[in-house]
């Protein structure tokens, strides 16, 4: 009987060692050794993430306005992300709301007009309209990573409606000098103990006392600020819009943050070369001397003689075009210049690939270089840009757009500007019903538009996509372009009568 007892224990004495874990394989990525040994990252601290934050912005604002490549990533990317404008289409859900269809659409089409007559007047100064102000907030949030758009109701007579927004530098949002202790603000955030954002405080100095002229807005004390709550009621009180790539994230970071150093160092590297061409195309020399007795003479006694005048000629510019004679003794030399080296073409596109890399772009449409592709890679290209696009388009709709149709169809019906079909729920019963609506931006365009509506034609008989979707692609609205469609073919159907009037004449 104790057999089977010793063999249980030894059998538990192995699975207790066979289960014991063995140390793991130390990893050069979490060791200080080799070519690693001086690659030692830092975490910044809270009260220094406000000034690299800072510092990078107006870094990114700076390249935004005089590099070539980064105008060229933030205009490419805000023109086919927003273009002219993103145009919603109402889409009342009327299965929810127990209404027939037919009222739905009269519904849609009172929802569409209400936004049409407020997008004229979206901006509190009057001159822009709203496809201006989600222009602005898409370069904003590409230069700056974020965008700060203040909504305000004015009672300005003229208005349809009073809801119009102030759009507010990112600069502006920080902390006040006299509260950098409170914990509950961090970088101009008032935050909640669970982090949610309750209120935020925007510099509003007054220059007219000559107060935050000259000195930064986060040495500006609290009595300079104004807090704006982040609700009031259930409406947003402030619109700060940015991309949340990092967890407990409170601020946005520029799109040009990764790739800056490459942007920055590149734009010098063209300006070295070209300052090069500059002065070679100058045709300068240089005067050697063959008596360098003279050139001694001149070092012990660099004064002449009381009496003695120098007769020698000195030229410090010469003209393009001019030949200068110079002294006795002295030969002109061409100086000539041997930049940009041979490799300088191939390491200037590696480098500005890198950079698209860095801004999640492909190269072609970072540096508008088709000239070495085909069809299928500018396809690919192109593809993998849209995709980009698109995300920031989704992304700017969700928080953005949507909340402002949903606070203008509130506005609408609340000034009878809209009215709810008879039998219809109450707005704020089922607001968010009411306010469903679909965006369309700009087309994506074409490559080769035969190839492209061939494979259109083919999804729509196959019946993997809708009219809807093809017609959206193409930057439409599938209700206008059917309506239109409508009129267009009774008016050839009316010509096609009287042409048959005419020929039985």
């Amino acid at each position: 009987m104790r057999a089977p007892a010793l063999t249980r224990k030894r059998s538990l004495r192995m699975a207790s060692a066979l289960g014991r874990s063995m140390p793991s394989i130390s990893r050069d990525a979490g060791r200080h050794r080799g070519t690693l040994s001086n690659y030692r990252p830092t975490r910044t601290t809270i009260s220094h993430e406000a000034f690299e934050r800072g510092t990078a912005q107006t870094r990114s604002e700076d390249l935004t306005a005089n590099d070539w490549a980064a105008a060229s990533v933030v205009d490419s990317m805000t023109v086919n992300t927003v273009g002219s404008g993103i145009k919603p289409q109402a889409r009342v859900n009327w299965k929810r709301l127990g209404i027939s269809q037919e009222a739905a659409k009269d519904l849609n089409e009172q929802m569409e007009w209400a936004w049409r007559l407020w997008s004229a007047e979206a901006h509190v100064s009057g001159k822009l309209h709203f496809d201006d102000l989600v222009f602005l907030g898409m370069r904003s949030l590409l230069r700056m990573g974020e965008l700060v758009h203040l909504p305000l109701m004015l009672d300005d007579p003229g208005r349809t409606f009073s809801l119009a927004f102030q759009d507010v530098h990112p600069a502006r949002l920080c902390t006040p000098s006299d509260r950098t202790m409170d914990t509950s603000l961090r970088d101009g955030v008032e935050l909640s103990p669970i982090g949610r954002p309750l209120a935020y405080w925007i510099a509003s100095p007054e220059p007219s006392r000559g107060v935050g002229l000259n000195q930064p807005f986060s040495l500006l004390g609290s009595a300079h600020f104004v807090r704006r709550p982040a609700l009031t009621g259930h409406r947003p009180g402030v619109f700060h819009c940015f991309r949340a790539e990092e967890d407990e994230q409170v601020r946005g970071v520029p799109k040009l943050a990764p790739g800056m150093k490459l942007f920055r160092h590149l734009n010098d590297s063209f300006d070295y070369e070209l300052m090069a061409q500059i002065v070679s195309a100058s045709f300068p020399v240089f005067i050697a001397t063959k008596d360098p007795q003279a050139v001694a003479r001149q070092w012990a006694q660099p004064q002449p003689v009381e009496g003695e005048e120098d007769q020698r000629r000195y030229f410090q510019n010469l003209p393009p075009g001019t030949v200068a004679y110079g002294n006795p003794g002295e030969e002109p030399i061409p100086i000539e210049s041997k930049r940009p080296g041979n490799n300088f073409t191939s390491f200037a596109e590696l480098i500005m690939r890198s950079m698209a890399a860095s801004v999640g772009m492909p190269y072609e449409v970072l540096a508008k270089d088709f000239s070495k592709t085909n069809y299928s890679s500018a396809r690919a290209a192109l593809l993998e840009a849209w995709r980009i696009f698109m995300l920031y388009r989704t992304w700017l709709v969700r928080h953005y757009c949507q909340p402002i149709w949903s606070m203008i169809q509130e506005e609408a019906w609340l000034r009878g500007i809209i009215t709810l079909p008879q039998g219809a729920p109450d707005f704020y019963d089922a607001m968010a019903a009411y306010t469903n609506a679909t965006w369309i931006g700009p087309a994506r365009g074409y490559v080769d538009p035969v190839k492209e509506v061939v494979a259109s034609t083919k999804a729509l008989e196959a019946r993997l996509t809708t009219y809807a979707d093809v017609i959206a692609e193409r930057g439409g609205d599938i209700e206008e372009v059917w309506d239109q469609r409508e009129a267009e073919e009774a008016r050839l159907r009316e010509l096609d009568s009287k042409q048959q009037e005419i020929a039985d004449v």
